[in-house]
């Protein structure tokens, strides 16, 4: 089958898969969603060398005490480089 100008349609592709981006648009939140936009943005390797060094600088080159919440934001910024990493060496 092709289309107006001539392409043709991917076998594999099918109204089902094409339907499910609505779906999980819709079980993130917009502040997700904006993540998502800018981070798609930013070339990945980029974007985990940026995160690393937001870690580095907060846990070894600061003065101040972290306190539980602080730790915890650090930690999720170690989780959100590595699942950028694994999704960079998948491409």
């Amino acid at each position: 089958m092709s289309t107006q100008d001539g392409q043709k349609n991917c076998p594999q592709c099918s109204n089902t898969n094409a339907q499910s981006a609505p779906e999980i648009s819709q079980m993130l939140t917009q502040a997700q969603i904006q993540l998502l936009d800018y981070a798609d943005a930013l070339d990945g390797p980029d974007l985990v060398k940026s995160l690393k060094l937001l870690h580095n600088i907060a846990v070894y080159h600061s003065s101040e005490p972290l306190d539980e919440v602080e730790k915890d934001a650090l930690f999720n910024i170690k989780g959100l480089w590595e699942c950028i990493e694994r999704i960079v060496i998948e491409k």
